[in-house]
């Protein structure tokens, strides 16, 4: 292997080692290559896939195959999850794991990932030592899951069971420096108790979701041929629904979901849905969902209305390419936030803050939190306040670079996990968990297939 002679000269203690599970066109084309980049520092240490050739209907030529992946990265290639933590020499060094399967798999795939920080932590207990395990952390793509029960039995393990180890959703657009300025905002109370949400997203997105060759896009049929664990023929619930609520609405609600907080320790949760009604409209060649209308009903009396198509024409791979239009808006008795614009041109939208003042001048007056004049270093950290621009950036799915926001929340997790256990000390929860983020846009999501489907308001699961 080349790690002895690369990374021969960077001390153990920050050298990250990670495993990427499912290689298929996302993680070919973003994770691999991101982490990549990162090297001496981050070492790509596994690669797991069911099949040894992924596939993908969205890619513009043939992916590699696991054993070329495995040449490129110059690491050991495995079939199942279980397989890879078998292996001695792999599955007991791991700092964390990305997770880029089927929507349907994430469950199975992360249980196994957080049963194995746990059985790290009691060997280590058995042993009698009492400082430092190696923690492992994980980085899933979104949907956390396609089912209530497994989303909240992972919140519920990451939480509680094993909370030393990060567990970071892939929703690129909550780890802007914009969204944790909007976050700082709610938090700090400028505009009062939130009231009404209103959010929208809608995106050229047909020749997707209208394609029934895009399996893992439109069958609510969970998909096999992306990576997936061990096969078991029980475990994998079906899916409800799947199109464009879980591809792409799943963003914004993670967004809402981030600047209210959801998960913040020592923090009233705000908006838990309660209930939700919702109608949709369907792709005539697929079945996919690909626009729908929805009011969920908040246990804290918030108002929320929630919309979104994919029929919007055109196409991000068009030339021109056309971009999504989203709109976000929470209201409060103070004033209102507002974030929206169309996800390709920055300069079509910014944050936006308007205070109440009723009778008074500046009642209405708008302030651009993120405008040049105003400091965020110590929310932001001095190197991302110097850089702060003043538009709109939501997702972030530049291939080039270090990769987004959440990538870098999830290395940096792993290197302080692994630092601990380089040194010994002892091991402290980790700092990121969105698994209640993940929990709340599931069962919002299920609830909103269901009413669909029921034609009847829903219970959230």
């Amino acid at each position: 292997m080349k790690e002895d002679s690369d990374h021969n000269e960077v001390e153990e203690e920050n050298v990250v080692r990670i495993a990427v599970i499912g290689c298929g066109w996302w993680a070919q084309g973003w994770h691999l290559p991101h982490l990549a980049a990162h090297s001496p520092h981050i070492i790509i240490a596994a690669l797991v896939n069911s099949t040894p050739n992924p596939t993908s209907t969205l890619a513009s030529s043939p992916l590699l195959s696991l054993s070329e992946l495995s040449i490129k990265y110059d690491c050991p290639c495995f079939h199942s999850v279980s397989e890879m933590l078998a292996e001695e020499t792999v599955g007991s060094t791991l700092d964390g794991a990305i997770i880029a399967t089927s929507h349907a798999s994430h469950y199975q795939v992360g249980i196994s990932l957080l049963q194995e920080g746990i059985s790290r932590r009691q060997r280590h207990l058995e042993g009698g030592e009492n400082t430092a395990h190696r923690v492992i952390n994980i980085l899933m793509e979104k949907p956390m899951t396609t089912d209530v029960i497994e989303a909240r039995s992972i919140w519920e393990m990451s939480s509680n069971t094993y909370p030393e180890g990060a567990f970071i959703i892939n929703h690129t657009a909550s780890y802007r420096p914009q969204t944790q300025i909007a976050r700082h905002i709610i938090a700090s109370n400028e505009i009062g108790q939130i009231r009404h949400i209103s959010a929208s997203m809608n995106g050229p997105l047909m020749w997707l979701f209208n394609d029934p060759s895009n399996h893992a896009w439109v069958s609510t049929i969970p998909w096999q041929t992306a990576s997936s664990p061990d096969d078991d023929e029980n475990q994998h619930r079906p899916m409800i629904g799947n199109g464009y609520a879980y591809g792409q609405i799943a963003h914004v609600l993670a967004w809402i979901y981030a600047v209210l907080g959801a998960g913040e320790k020592k923090k009233d949760d705000i908006a838990i849905p309660t209930k939700v009604f919702c109608n949709m409209s369907y792709a005539t060649n697929t079945g996919a969902d690909v626009s729908f209308a929805a009011v969920i009903t908040c246990h804290d009396g918030i108002t929320f209305a929630l919309s979104g198509t994919a029929l919007l024409p055109g196409s991000q791979y068009a030339d021109p390419p056309v971009g999504k239009h989203i709109n976000i808006e929470l209201f409060g008795e103070k004033g209102c936030l507002l974030y929206g614009g169309d996800d390709r041109l920055p300069e079509s939208g910014r944050l936006e803050v308007r205070k109440t003042a009723l009778g008074k001048k500046e009642d209405g007056q708008s302030v651009f939190p993120c405008a040049p004049g105003r400091d965020w270093s110590d929310l932001l950290g001095d190197d991302v306040a110097s850089e702060l621009k003043d538009g709109f950036y939501f997702e972030d799915g530049k291939q080039e670079g270090y990769g987004p926001g959440s990538m870098k929340s999830f290395l940096d997790a792993c290197r302080a996990s692994s630092m601990q256990y380089a040194r010994g000390t002892h091991v402290q929860n980790a700092a990121v968990n969105d698994s209640l983020i993940g929990l709340r846009t599931v069962q919002v999501i299920d609830a909103m297939y269901r009413s669909s489907i029921s034609g009847n308001v829903e219970e959230i699961g």
